[in-house]
């Protein structure tokens, strides 16, 4: 009984290569000498086999010959979902593009049109890192939505633009954390500014406005005397407008040493 299953095990193993080496030689002499329906029935198989590196390979060496051609719309999805699966979002994200472009009437631009947006918010990096990607990703899905406020896809596409704004309130807030350490007072007050206009939504807003005020303060602190009252008046002016929207701070006591100490200096 074992020395039979052994061999039928052996046998499978030597079909599932003698398949492969099958299929590897069929790539090699379609590549080489296959018309056109040879290369494109190819691609579709490789697609269809989660080979998607073949498949993409193949269907980019039949994209020139199928311009201008009804079967490009189908190619070009084809190809974009072949490099989408194969984890290549910049490459997917522009067929994507591409094909909602070129046929901006066909059955599949909804569908594509989402997912060149969908992709970018793939592209996203670490907030740390230049995030291009991200803004991108929040133009293209809001797009997306005005073009197709009723599909079944805007609520998912609602929410990768929030998680997006969130990537990039991050970093702004870490920006301006940046210049608050290395003493760039005034470099680091304007970045706060421009964190509290553009994120209005974020929870670190309190604390955003906060670290204005101490930035402000510290940068008139450190002013030379006749620039000193104007600079101080700035910080009293912060204040005031931190009260109105945080009177419960739990910054409040910081604030309020901050500012009295401002205005005995002004």
């Amino acid at each position: 009984m074992f020395y039979t299953k052994l061999r039928c095990f052996a046998a499978l193993c030597c079909i599932v290569l003698l398949s492969g080496c099958a299929y590897q030689k069929e790539y090699n002499r379609v590549s080489k000498n296959g018309t056109i329906e040879d290369k494109y029935n190819f691609a579709l198989k490789a697609y269809d086999k989660q080979d998607y590196k073949k498949s993409s390979a193949v269907f980019e060496e039949l994209l020139p010959l199928f311009r201008g051609k009804d079967a490009l719309e189908g190619l070009l999805y084809n190809l974009a979902y072949s490099y989408f699966y194969d984890k290549d979002y910049y490459m997917a994200a522009y067929y994507f593009l591409t094909l909602s472009r070129q046929f901006p009437n066909g059955s599949k631009v909804e569908e594509a049109t989402y997912m060149s947006a969908y992709c970018k918010t793939l592209e996203s990096p670490d907030f740390r890192l230049d995030q291009s990607s991200t803004k991108e990703a929040i133009k293209q899905l809001q797009l997306y939505i005005n073009y197709y406020p009723d599909s079944p896809r805007v609520e998912e596409a609602s929410r990768l633009i929030v998680e997006m704004r969130k990537k990039l309130a991050l970093k702004a807030f870490n920006i301006a954390g940046m210049y608050y350490r290395r003493n760039l007072y005034n470099a680091a007050a304007i970045c706060y500014n421009n964190f509290l206009r553009d994120f209005p939504e974020s929870p670190d807003r309190e604390q955003a406005m906060f670290l204005m005020l101490k930035c402000r303060y510290l940068y008139a602190k450190n002013s030379f005397k006749h620039l000193q009252p104007e600079r101080y008046r700035k910080v009293v002016d912060i204040y005031d407008l931190f009260l109105r929207s945080y009177a419960d701070s739990r910054y409040r006591d910081d604030a309020d040493k901050l500012v009295q100490t401002a205005k005995e200096k002004m």
